[in-house]
């Protein structure tokens, strides 16, 4: 209903009236009413004047075919009529004109906010890189809007079976709703129409009345870029008349839009599948290279996830401002799992050296049959004794206790090349008194029993590397940063070099590759440094060791905190968050398992 009450002014109307009173026969009398509103009267029956009032004229004003005022008019003199007549007309032509004015009005105010409707939507929609996204970002535009749908869909189309699967819907009890309509004829024609279309009344229909029993009115559009049909929106009323032609064309202007929008958002996602496959094919080929760190890049990420994620969680205390959001936990994931790249260019040997005496192999062997020689000696010895007739007896104890020496040495070489306790002072001294036993080769040359090399390995105090090796191992970490930094990462990955090369810093500066402190490396960075060591700690199958226990495993990294070594508060929440626990109950074996004694390591 057209308002055209507001299209003249009272007191302007009065004022016409005024000027035209004194020209009109004695008794007339007027009044104006526009849509319901009386504006204007003028004379003594002006009060009571109808359309019904005996004599009374009635002059219609009509806008859009619409009946909006009468011009009501009653005179004793029929010359008024004419008066009537004329002042009708040009109320007629002002009211026409103000329409008009307004109309045009309206129409652009309309247009600009459609189009800002519209520059926001393109905004939106190109700003979302992932399909499910962009669908939501479509539909957005039409849910809630009072001249649109009550319910609305967005199928992709699944790039190996060719079939349309739903991403994202609105309306009430939508996913169902409209697993039925995909499951008729009519949704069948729509996925393999070209164009969109509109169907309203579908009750009405012979064709279709059967086949969206829940819907009276469709509108569909297929989602097409670059050739490519990617998907189907579908817009569904439950009313009759539930879609006209603008609607189809404003959901032509978005589905364009967010076409490319998807395809963007297909492409980019295709790009992070394929760099997380090579991020995963570059941490199995570190785990691989060892058959004793197998798993270990694969399995840093998830506990490093696990310890962010409660660290992301904390409302109060040192991580309250800290906030893992996708990017960060992006890269974090791919930070851990590449934190080890270095190892790629460190020799297996170095890597798998479970003895000090391992180069390639396992050089005990050698020291084993130079010992078997000097046995061999000691019984050539007794005999040649015996049969010059020297004492038996005192020769046979010269033999068992020469027997006994050696056996006694090769175990106590062997214990010290295993490397899994500390070798004191007093023990490298020993080593070196075994070396300087001799022994002969067939031709009768003598050499020592020990090499220096052999000394120089099994005199190592604490584990299986000498410095050499030890350095080599820690090189990976430099190797690391310099693999990482040669790689383009996007902006939202800028961070992965600086996650992974930390892993090895302490938090009192004394660590490796760069001697970082605590303040210099980010929580993220720490982070990896903890989950590294835990993993390490707990994995079944590294060679200088049995697997660790919970209790075990925790009171060294304890013993870490204490040391400044790792971040205590993150320890802190490693452990009264349960994380350990946790990732122990998925990875380690029953026989690892032991209850740990959470108050004991935390303040």
């Amino acid at each position: 209903m057209i308002k055209a009450s507001n299209y003249l002014k009272p007191a302007w109307v009065r004022r016409q009236f005024e000027l035209a009173f004194p020209l009109l026969p004695p008794g007339t009398s007027a009044a104006l009413w526009l849509s319901g509103k009386l504006l204007a009267e003028i004379g003594g029956a002006a009060s009571g004047l109808a359309e019904d009032t005996p004599g009374a004229q009635a002059f219609h004003l009509v806008l859009e075919q619409e009946r909006v005022g009468t011009l009501l008019l009653s005179s004793p003199a029929t010359q008024a009529l004419d008066w009537g007549k004329a002042f009708a007309h040009a109320l007629q032509g002002i009211l026409d004109a103000e329409h008009a004015r307004r109309s045009v009005a309206q129409e652009t105010l309309e247009s600009y906010r459609e189009m800002a409707l519209l520059q926001r939507a393109v905004t939106e929609l190109n700003h979302s890189l992932k399909p499910a996204a962009v669908a939501a970002s479509l539909l957005k535009e039409f849910d809630g809007r009072k001249d649109t749908a009550g319910h609305g869909a967005v199928f992709l189309r699944n790039p190996d079976s060719a079939s349309l699967e739903l991403i994202q819907s609105f309306g009430e009890d939508a996913a169902k709703t409209f697993a039925r309509l995909q499951g008729s004829r009519l949704f069948a024609e729509m996925a393999t129409r070209e164009a969109g279309d509109i169907i309203n009344d579908l009750p009405a229909s012979s064709q279709w009345a059967e086949e969206a029993t829940d819907f009276k009115a469709l509108l569909w559009l297929p989602l097409i870029a670059h050739g490519e049909n990617l998907g189907l929106l579908v817009l569904a009323s439950r009313h009759a008349d539930g879609f006209a032609a603008g609607d189809l064309k404003r959901a032509q202007t978005l589905s364009s839009v967010a076409a490319a929008a998807l395809r963007n958002a297909q492409l980019y996602a295709a790009e992070q599948d394929m760099f997380q496959s090579f991020v995963r094919v570059i941490a199995t080929a570190i785990d691989a290279k060892s058959p004793y760190t197998a798993g270990h890049c694969r399995r840093v990420p998830e506990i490093a996830l696990m310890i962010a994620e409660m660290a992301h969680q904390a409302d109060s205390g040192p991580f309250a401002d800290f906030v893992l959001d996708e990017d960060k936990r992006n890269t974090l994931q791919i930070a851990a799992m590449l934190h080890d790249c270095g190892k790629v260019v460190t020799p297996e040997w170095v890597v798998d050296k479970a003895t000090k005496l391992d180069h390639i192999e396992n050089r005990i062997h050698l020291i084993a049959t130079r010992f078997e020689v000097l046995r061999r000696d000691a019984e050539i010895a007794l005999y040649r004794a015996l049969a010059e007739h020297a004492d038996g007896d005192a020769a046979r104890r010269i033999y068992q206790e020469r027997l006994q020496q050696l056996d006694d040495d090769f175990a106590f070489i062997e214990k010290c090349n295993l490397g899994a306790e500390f070798t004191s002072d007093e023990q490298v001294a020993r080593i070196q008194d075994v070396a300087r036993t001799t022994w002969r080769d067939s031709r009768g040359e003598a050499f020592p029993l020990l090499t220096e090399n052999e000394v120089y390995n099994l005199s190592v105090q604490r584990g299986t590397l000498n410095p050499e090796e030890r350095k080599i191992i820690e090189d990976h970490a430099v190797h690391t940063i310099n693999m990482l930094s040669q790689i383009s990462f996007p902006r939202s990955l800028r961070n992965v070099t600086e996650y992974a090369a930390g892993h090895h810093e302490r938090m009192d500066g004394r660590g490796y590759p760069r001697g970082l402190k605590r303040d210099q490396l980010s929580i993220p960075a720490r982070i990896v440094a903890i989950a590294d060591i835990f993993e390490a700690l707990t994995a079944p199958d590294r060679p200088y060791r049995k697997p660790g226990t919970l209790n075990w495993a925790i009171n060294i990294m304890h013993r870490m905190k204490l040391d400044n070594h790792i971040d205590g508060e993150l320890f802190d929440l490693f452990i009264s968050q349960g994380v350990y626990a946790a990732y122990a109950q998925k990875h380690l074996v029953a026989g690892q398992i032991d209850d740990v004694d959470v108050a004991r390591y935390l303040g």
